[in-house]
């Protein structure tokens, strides 16, 4: 049983065809190649570009670092030759009365010398002795400095050199408009209260200058961290700042230099690389988001991804268009059989290929002429069988119609209603008229109005008081075309299937009038109306074939839809639309087209 479902398949989908059978055998192992090809391609390109973009960074930091190195020692080193100065300590040593100008002079042409020597990475130099006794110092600006010595004397530890650095911070001494990053000497003399502080403020906009140089993604950046704080190189967006944990990891970090990845507060994964500044044990770390770093593993995944389907694609068109050219012939052959049908039923004239494949073609293209021919006798016959059938009923509808109408004008006569009686011969005789209209299928909306206008004056006469109309129909639309008898059996409906079912006086409205490109007439009656359920059984028996018999809806209504429809087209006919207890509206719609 297995086997037999198995060669089915095989027979119905494998080897159905050249192209099914191509298609299905050779394409799979050419794109399962494709595949395995790229996925390779893409690992190995993927790999060296992470370890592109992680050299690069850390290239980065190593050329920053060394710079900053270079540049830091130099200007530390200044510091240091100046705080050993023994002029210097000889000044700490003295009371403020005892200095002369021999003393501070050489040490003011020294500072003023290395001031103007570092001006680009130096912001102010200051010396101060004994809080304020004896000051010293170069500036930009012009302003007194005035220095809180417990802000700096608070981390003097015993034993240690005195030399410190502090991160970026407010230039609370000189009132600078820039924040200063600093390095000082604090002094003290033997076992004396004498103080005082040797103090470089180094330019924010140095350093700035710096880290921002190195470009590394629109969204990276450096930063020099310290243990009392961060200096960040730009403005940066809080989704790409380091976390307090991170930056506490960063700052007690025994490691010199290193790499790690971390997920800040916003989600967003970063990537840390940093190094160590020998000068002042400060560490400088590239910060980039991960999708950035990234970017062209993502885009080499993306293009890879699109090559390999541009592949396929090319795989799959140029053999299905070698299979084409070698199955053409007959694969032509069957597109045309397979589009053959009622509504088409023609063969493209000429045909290539081998000569058994012209001799088929030529028997079924004169197969498919007779066929035609024998369909288009048919259509012919069935039009003129309708139309002589709607003739037929015609010809049934009014010897009944005209029956009981002379039956109800013998009655006037009888009654001696002789002006009534020759009214209602009158409307007859022009309901006549204009029903036979010399033969014409096409009479004009005036004329049909004009014609329903008699037909109601007949009933209206027959039933009395039992019912009433109006006719509301827009001049403009009087002069375009109608199926003649349109409305009649509309209103014949309303007045035997509405007004008549109704207790007391009902009432029949007739109105016309256009809608764009389209004509609506409305045959609407106060009756009872139908329920949801029998306006379905309406509408299935008005769509149903002419030739069904229907149980609800008459033959008058029935032809009227058929007729506009052979006449105007499929898209126009009869609409109803009933409500329980509200009534019922019957309209029909045609084209706004001059002429028959």
């Amino acid at each position: 049983m297995t086997k037999s479902i198995v060669k089915h398949f095989i027979r119905k989908y494998v080897l159905n065809s050249f192209k099914s059978t191509i298609n299905t055998l050779y394409l799979p192992i050419v794109i399962i190649c494709i595949f395995i090809t790229g996925l390779v391609a893409s690992r190995l390109a993927t790999a060296q570009i992470e370890e592109n973009a992680y050299k690069n960074i850390t290239d980065t930091i190593f050329q920053t670092k060394n710079y900053l190195d270079y540049t830091l020692s130099d200007v530390f080193s200044q510091l240091v030759s100046l705080s050993y100065d023994s002029r210097l300590m000889g000044l700490l040593a003295k009371e403020q009365d005892e200095i002369t100008p021999e003393d501070y002079i050489p040490l003011h042409k020294n500072l003023q010398l290395i001031y103007s020597r570092y001006n680009s990475i130096l912001e102010s130099v200051l010396i101060d002795l004994n809080e304020g006794d004896f000051s010293l110092h170069n500036s930009e600006y012009n302003s007194n400095p005035a220095i809180q010595y417990e802000d700096y004397f608070r981390n003097f530890e015993e034993g240690s050199e005195n030399f410190y650095w502090r991160n970026i911070h407010e230039d609370t001494i000189f009132k600078g408009d820039s924040n200063v990053l600093s390095t000082y000497k604090l002094l003290t003399f033997d076992n004396t209260s004498a103080q005082g502080i040797v103090l470089f403020n180094l330019r924010e906009d140095f350093f700035e200058g710096i880290l921002s140089r190195s470009l590394i993604g629109e969204n990276g950046y450096l930063t020099l961290i310290s243990s009392d704080g961060i200096f960040e190189s730009k403005v940066l967006d809080s989704r790409y700042k380091l976390n307090k944990d991170t930056l506490s990891k960063l700052q007690n970090s025994e490691k010199e230099q290193g790499q790690f990845a971390f997920e800040n507060e916003n989600n967003k994964k970063m990537i840390v690389v940093y190094d160590t500044i020998k000068t002042n044990n400060w560490k400088i770390a590239a910060i980039v988001p991960e999708e950035e770093l990234l970017s062209k593993v993502n885009y080499i995944k993306h293009f890879t991804i699109a090559l390999m389907v541009i592949m396929i694609v090319l795989v799959v068109v140029l053999t299905n268009l070698v299979i084409k050219l070698m199955s053409k012939p007959f694969e032509k052959l069957a597109r045309q059989m397979a589009r053959v049908d009622e509504n088409y039923l023609i063969l493209e004239e000429e045909m290539s290929g081998p000569e058994e494949m012209k001799v088929l073609h030529n028997g079924f293209t004169d197969l498919m002429d007779r066929i035609h021919h024998l369909m288009d006798q048919i259509r012919l016959e069935q039009e003129e069988k309708r139309r002589l059938e709607f003739a037929i009923m015609q010809s049934q509808i009014n010897p009944h119609f005209l029956y009981n109408t002379l039956y109800s004008i013998k009655g006037l006569c009888d009654m001696g209603l002789t002006k009534d009686a020759s009214q209602m011969i009158t409307a007859l005789s022009n309901f006549f008229r204009i029903g036979i209209s010399k033969g014409s299928d096409v009479i004009t909306i005036q004329e049909e109005i004009e014609h329903i206008r008699n037909y109601l004056f007949i009933q209206e006469m027959r039933y009395g008081d039992d019912f009433s109309y109006t006719i509301d129909v827009n001049p403009e639309i009087l002069s375009y075309p109608i199926v003649k008898l349109s409305l009649q059996p509309l209103i014949e409906n309303a007045i035997y299937h509405g007004v008549k079912q109704k207790r007391g006086q009902g009432v029949i409205t007739i109105k016309g009038y256009a809608i764009d490109e389209t004509i609506r007439l409305d045959v609407s009656d106060n009756g009872n109306g139908v329920n949801e359920e029998r306006m379905q059984v309406i509408l299935d028996e008005l769509a149903s074939p002419y030739q069904e018999k229907n149980q609800v809806i008459g033959i008058g209504l029935k032809s009227v839809n058929e007729r506009i429809k052979i006449q105007f087209g499929k898209e126009y006919g009869l609409i109803f639309v009933s409500e329980k207890g509200e009534g019922t509206t019957i309209s029909i719609t045609i084209p706004k087209q001059q002429g028959g």
